[in-house]
């Protein structure tokens, strides 16, 4: 009987024993885990702001590379941020949120924008969070408008559950170039329904860094993933444009918060 008893708290203290064990590798890994999350959405942020490590240049990436293939140093991601990109929480109207009814984007009575400046304060890009649906499920993006929001400088996609090798080439280099110098020139003509939409062509003989133009490549058998980001710009970049133009003077003064 002794013996039994014995037995049991045995048990009981190996079992306590480990039991603290594994929550205490799970707190240590949790702040490790938060952070490499952090740092992940930093990589995404620059890559749309176009902004590279010293001596990297995109072109040069293989076309199949993603942003995980950029050789970033966690210091100088870091320094990059805290110099150059703050963000920035502005209001948002009913009437505003109304150019999100079709969009998978929630919001409610205020959102993030992220502000490049330079050396002289100055604001010289836009960007903040998308999000759409693809194929399978939801896409999240990051995508970066031109201080004086007529052109797409870039966009990174941060989430995504596409058919490898099919939708989720969306993450590759050869599919993103083409949103860098993204023409939207034309795009806030008659608002709030918007001008000239982004659209997807088939084929393009250009990048849009040669030469201007208001669309983007599709890919080969992704029909239904590349729909869904088509739909997601259209929709959220005209949501975007109308916030930042309304709380443009107050971006620049640093009077939001």
């Amino acid at each position: 009987m002794k013996k039994g008893i014995l037995t049991v708290i045995f048990m009981v203290v190996i079992t306590i024993v480990f039991i603290s064990a594994l929550a205490s590798i799970h707190e240590l890994s949790k702040e490790r885990v938060m952070q490499n999350a952090k740092i992940d959405q930093y990589k995404s942020i620059l890559y749309a702001f176009d902004i590279f490590p010293e001596n990297i240049v995109e072109q040069e990436l293989g076309l199949t590379s993603t942003t995980d293939a950029i050789p970033w140093q966690q210091d100088q991601i870091l320094q990059i941020i805290k110099d150059q990109i703050r963000a920035i929480k502005v209001p948002v109207t009913s009437e505003q949120a109304q150019l999100l009814k079709n969009s998978f984007l929630v919001v409610k009575d205020s959102i993030e924008i992220f502000v490049q400046t330079n050396e002289a304060g100055e604001i010289t890009a836009y960007g903040f969070p998308m999000r759409g649906k693809g194929l399978w499920g939801t896409i999240t993006a990051f995508g970066v408008l031109s201080a004086d929001l007529n052109k797409m400088l870039g966009i990174d996609f941060t989430e995504q559950v596409e058919t490898p090798g099919l939708g989720a080439r969306i993450t590759e280099i050869e599919f993103k170039y083409f949103f860098r110098n993204l023409d939207l020139s034309g795009f806030q003509d008659h608002p709030p329904t918007g001008g000239q939409p982004i659209v997807l062509v088939r084929k393009k003989d250009n990048t849009n860094r040669e030469v201007s133009t208001n669309s983007f490549q599709a890919i080969t058998g992704a029909t239904q993933t590349v729909d869904g980001v088509l739909k997601m710009v259209n929709t959220d970049l005209r949501f975007y444009m109308n916030v930042i133009k309304a709380n443009e003077e107050l971006m620049r003064s640093g009077e939001v918060e």
